[in-house]
Parts: structure tokens; C-alpha cells; sequence
């Protein structure tokens, strides 16, 4: 491996882990991170990163954390009764599971309406722009993915000429590096259990006869409003410890492995 596009996801999704993102940056290996545009920390958090040089910041379209950009009265599929959209694990609890389709899941019937998933994934691009005073670098869809919510993302990064993830996960010049330590549920006891240091590194070894290793990680600290949006809590931590490791630093040193940015392989195109 000559290169590594590492990046780390969820940025703005609370104080506490746009922090942890940001301690990441400075004293890790974190080079890609996609921003929470809907939740009360996103200003803060684009504020804090706006003007880092050689960071690339992308948008993470969120779908089930928070309230929506849109007037939830437009968007009444995505939300609950209180305005809050509808979590993944209720989707997945709720919903009958038929199959996947690439990395979509998908329903007897798609709980995510085409329309109404359109509508805010292109409010949240237009959020994004306001916080940070220019387009995303790059565009990822959060948590869950079915037809309806890739063929909406689809849509809208076109519209605004947004390099999309799933392109560069299925180009041939990029091979993902497997993170099989995150399952879905995730209990916190096994969260606790779970050595992320030498998980990743037995996984960047395992990949480094690609040109290009790709890798997602969700780092943070961990505080009480984080345990009140999400189940991947304490991992967040142990993939800040990964990320900020003088190990991981060295393996990547000793074999020499350049850590890149979205906009590296866009400008390589």
C-alpha cells in the first residue's frame, strides 16, 4: 500500500465527538471527516474546522439522529411523532428485511420516501454550505442505506457536483480495508472488549499489497448527550485511540504509506 485515504465519521453529531475528531486530526492520523449538519453542535463544529488546511470535510447525511433540516411536516415518512427522525435500529426492528442490494438494505417496502428523502438530503447540502461557506468535499450517507436513500444521494451530488463515497469504495483504484469489529447492534460490554489498536492494524497489514487502503472509523470522546443519539458510544473512544497511536504512526512510517484526501484522488481522476 502507497496510500491511505483514512477518515472518520459523525463530525458535529455532539460536542463531544467533534472534539474527539478534531483531537484526532491534530494529533492523529485523521485526514477525512464528513459534518452533521442538523444537530445542536453542527455550528460549533464547522466553526472549529472551517479553516484547517489539509483537512478534507465532507457532508454526512443523516437520516436517523436528531430533528431534520426540513420542516418535519414536509418530511412526515422520516420522522417520529415528536419531529425526531426515526432511528436505524427501529428501522431495522420495524421493517422487514428482503435482502441487500450493493450496500443497501432493503425492505419489503423502502421505510425512507423517495421525495421526502430528496427534499432533505438537498437541505442538509444547502445547511452544509451555510456553515461552512462552500461545497462538501465529499458526500456520505449515515448509519443506513436503502434504494431510496442512495438513489436521493445520488441525485443531489450530481446536482451540486459532489464526489459520492460509493464511487470511490467500488473504483478499482481503491479497495476498502475490512472493519470487522463494528457489528450492528454493538452492545457497550463488547464495545469495551474490543482492542480497535491491534484490530486495525492486523487489517492494514492484511491489505497492504493494494495501491490505495480505504478506511472508515467512527472516532469521539464519550459523553451523556452522545448515549442519547446513537449505540456506538465507547467504541468511539477506542477508535480515537487507534487513530491518535504511536504504533499506527510507525507501521505506517515504516512501510512507508502516505495518508491522502478525498480531493488527492479527485484531482487524480
Amino acid at each position: 500500500m502507497r496510500k491511505l485515504l483514512f477518515q472518520s465519521d459523525d463530525y458535529g453529531l455532539t460536542d463531544s465527538v467533534a472534539d474527539g475528531i478534531l483531537k484526532g486530526i491534530d494529533q492523529g492520523i485523521i485526514r477525512n471527516t464528513g459534518l452533521f449538519v442538523n444537530m445542536p453542535s453542527s455550528a460549533r463544529a464547522a466553526e472549529k474546522i472551517r479553516d484547517r488546511q489539509g483537512i478534507c470535510v465532507g457532508i454526512d447525511i443523516n437520516l436517523v439522529a436528531g430533528r431534520p433540516v426540513s420542516d418535519p411536516a414536509e418530511v412526515p415518512s422520516l420522522v417520529n411523532p415528536e419531529g425526531h427522525f426515526v432511528p436505524s435500529v427501529q428501522r431495522m426492528r420495524e421493517g422487514r428485511i428482503i435482502g441487500r442490494q450493493g450496500m443497501c438494505l432493503c425492505f419489503e417496502e423502502d421505510p425512507y420516501n423517495y421525495e421526502q428523502t430528496l427534499l432533505e438530503t438537498e437541505n442538509q447540502v444547502k445547511r452544509f454550505i451555510e456553515l461552512m461557506g462552500r461545497k462538501p468535499d465529499y458526500f456520505h450517507g449515515h448509519s443506513m442505506a436503502t434504494p431510496n436513500t442512495q438513489k436521493a444521494a445520488r441525485a443531489i451530488a450530481e446536482k451540486y457536483d459532489i464526489l459520492m463515497t460509493t464511487d470511490v469504495m467500488s473504483g478499482s483504484q481503491v479497495s476498502m480495508i475490512p472493519c470487522t469489529w463494528t457489528p450492528k447492534p454493538f452492545p457497550i460490554e463488547d464495545q469495551l472488549k474490543t482492542d480497535v489498536e491491534q484490530e486495525f492494524l492486523k487489517s492494514l497489514e492484511a491489505s497492504l499489497s493494494y495501491e490505495i487502503g480505504y478506511f472508515i472509523c467512527h472516532c469521539g470522546f464519550v459523553e451523556e448527550d452522545l448515549m442519547k443519539e446513537t449505540t456506538y458510544t465507547m467504541i468511539r473512544m477506542k477508535d480515537l485511540a487507534m487513530a491518535t497511536s504511536p504504533k499506527v504512526r510507525a507501521f505506517l512510517q515504516e512501510h512507508q504509506i502516505e495518508l491522502i484526501t478525498y480531493r488527492d484522488l479527485k484531482e487524480e481522476r
